[in-house]
């Protein structure tokens, strides 16, 4: 079994890790541009009726569906639910 100092340092590496990937994307003009780019058009289309569809495989089905949850959940808002399905819910 791990010691506790051991898992302490594991943790200490993993957001030191986290941390890294961040800066990485602050330095990166062109991507911060397309990612807000990309919660425009998101915008645009929810306010002109549209619903929003998210799709994965393995885990990355797991995060569309826990996106397509927090729009139609109201996330942070009391607000009106937004029109969101994740395609790889009920696949029968």
């Amino acid at each position: 079994m791990p010691r506790n100092k051991d898992l302490a340092e594991l943790v200490r590496a993993r957001i030191e890790e986290s941390i890294s990937v961040k800066q990485l994307l602050l330095q990166d003009a062109r991507l911060r541009e397309t990612i807000a780019e990309a919660g425009l058009r998101l915008t645009h289309a929810l306010r002109h009726g549209h619903k929003v569809f998210f799709f994965g495989n393995g885990g990355s089905a797991a995060d569309a569906q826990h996106l397509a949850a927090e729009l139609v959940g109201r996330f942070e808002a009391d607000r009106r639910a937004l029109p969101a399905m994740a395609l790889t819910v009920n696949t029968s």
